[in-house]
This record gives C-alpha cells, structure tokens and sequence, in this order.
C-alpha cells in the first residue's frame, strides 16, 4: 500500500513538471512570436529601412504604399500603442499626423524636404546610413533592453549598402550611362564611375523648353553609344524626348513588399541586361562581315 502511495505520488510530480515545463516552452514560444513593440512609419520607404533595423524585435508597417507607377498614396492610419517614425514633419503632416502626437518621432525635424527630395535620399549611399542610424535611435529608445540588437542590426544594413554597391561595381564597369533618372540615378553613379549627370542648370534648362539642347544632348549620347537611363520619376519632357531613342532603359519602379537590398541590386541587373542585349545586336553575326 505504501509503494503504490509512493509511486502514486511519483507519477503526479511528474505529471506536474511536465505540466509546467509545457506551460513555460508555450510562453517562451508566444513571447518570441509577440515583437517587443509596434512602429508605423509614414512612407514604404522607410517601411524598408525600419523593418530590417527592428528585425524580430518590432513590428513594423507603413500608413502609406506605392502604386503600380511608384507613386505613395497614404493606406492607413496610427494604431494605439504604435510609435510613429515620420521622414520630417512635411511627410507627417501630409498623412494628417500632428506635430503634437506623443507617439510621433521625426528622423529629420529641421528639414523640409519635397517628395521627390525625400525619394531621392533613400536611393543615396551617403544618406542611407543616416536614415537608418536615426532610426534606429527611435526604435532602440522605445526598446532600450534590445540596444545591442539594433546596433547589430544597423551595422549589417551598413554592410549590405557596401557589399550591394561593390556588386554593382563589377557588374557595370566600363558602362557608359546618361543618367535622366529622378531619383534612381544617384545610386548608381554612387557605385558607377561611368555614368554623366547634366548639371543642374542644363537640366533647368532642358526642363524650361530647351528642346533643341536636350535633343542634341540624346543624340550624342546615342552616337557615342550611351545608354540613357530612366526611372519611373524621370521628368515627362524628358521622357517623351528619350523615347524615340532605341539605348534607353527606363528602370522599373518599387512595389509593396519588396525586398529593399533586392530592389536596389536588380537596378544594376537591369542595367546590365540591357547592355548585353544592346551589345548582341550590334555586334555582326559570326561568320558574316559587316556591310
């Protein structure tokens, strides 16, 4: 009677400990689903950079989108309990977000930037890591336990910048390119050495009507075999003058849910694809000689 009370008590401290292990091994699991805090960003721009610096840690979407053409349309509105990250107050107030919201933190409060300006510092290796380290300042200040993480998290976007510039780097060297693009452009004559932009005050005037100068410009390129690079954001006078040009790419614009780093290494591949398909139809087909 005394083992079967023995062993009856044995069994239930067993069952007990497996019973809280369970317990414990749910709640670590639901714990690591459930991100330590929420973030709503202004743009999908900055939907990219936040949710790679807040990683597992944070859960991040955007109260804007793109459209099939690349352009943002506001999709949402702040949740309780979000913090709110804004490029700069003009982007806030743009989604009707008040400078007096407790929740909002703006990465660049003393600036005021269009949106085209905004667009363009996200394809700009100079500006990029200050995007991202101010961001991660926000994050890291809502979620101080986590700090070493996002440092973590920052140096590796810093990294991917690099090592995605550098592939760019190779792929493209010796490409001779005019850069028409409205934002686009400025990430790759960060990583391309043969790349020309017009000055500001030839693109001014080429958008003022000087069709006679932007026409001799495309035709030179042409005649040297340059390739005319555009974006979704290129100026429509210049776009509708580019058109009739067969070396010209107009690069595709971003779409929801991309894969930022991706994204930016698929503006070199476009690139590169276009060269080589120009490159095969001008050179003469094997065995026959040019006229």
């Amino acid at each position: 009677m005394a083992k079967e009370r023995r062993a009856g008590r044995l069994l239930f401290a067993l069952r007990s400990t497996l019973l809280i292990t369970i317990i414990a091994l749910l709640a670590g699991s639901c714990s690591a689903a459930q991100p330590q805090i929420r973030v709503a960003v202004t743009s999908p721009w900055l939907l990219e950079v936040a949710s790679f610096i807040g990683g597992r840690q944070a859960s991040v979407r955007s109260l804007s989108r793109w459209t099939t053409s690349g352009a943002e349309v506001p999709a949402a509105r702040p949740r309780a309990g979000e913090i709110i990250i804004a490029f700069d107050m003009r982007e806030a107030a743009k989604l009707k977000i008040s400078a007096s919201n407790k929740k909002l933190s703006v990465l660049y409060p003393k600036l005021a930037l269009d949106e085209d300006e905004r667009r363009a510092a996200f394809f700009d290796p100079a500006m990029l890591p200050s995007v991202a380290q101010e961001t991660m300042k926000i994050i890291a200040g809502a979620d101080g336990k986590n700090y070493s993480y996002y440092q973590r998290r920052l140096a590796e976007f810093q990294s991917r910048i690099d090592s995605t510039m550098g592939a760019g780097r190779h792929m493209l060297a010796g490409a001779r390119i005019l850069d028409l693009t409205g934002a686009q452009g400025i990430w790759v004559r960060s990583s391309v050495t043969g790349v020309v932009r017009p000055p500001d005050s030839v693109w001014k005037e080429w958008l003022n009507g000087g069709s006679a100068a932007l026409k001799a410009a495309l035709d030179e390129a042409a005649r040297r075999g340059w390739l005319l690079l555009l974006d979704p954001w290129t100026p429509a006078v210049i776009r509708s003058a580019a058109v009739r040009y067969p070396n010209r790419l107009t690069l595709v614009p971003p779409h929801n849910n991309i894969d930022y780093f991706v994204f930016l290494h698929d503006i070199f591949t476009q690139i590169d694809n276009k060269l080589k398909a120009a490159n095969v139809k001008a050179a003469p087909a094997k065995g026959k000689k040019r006229p």
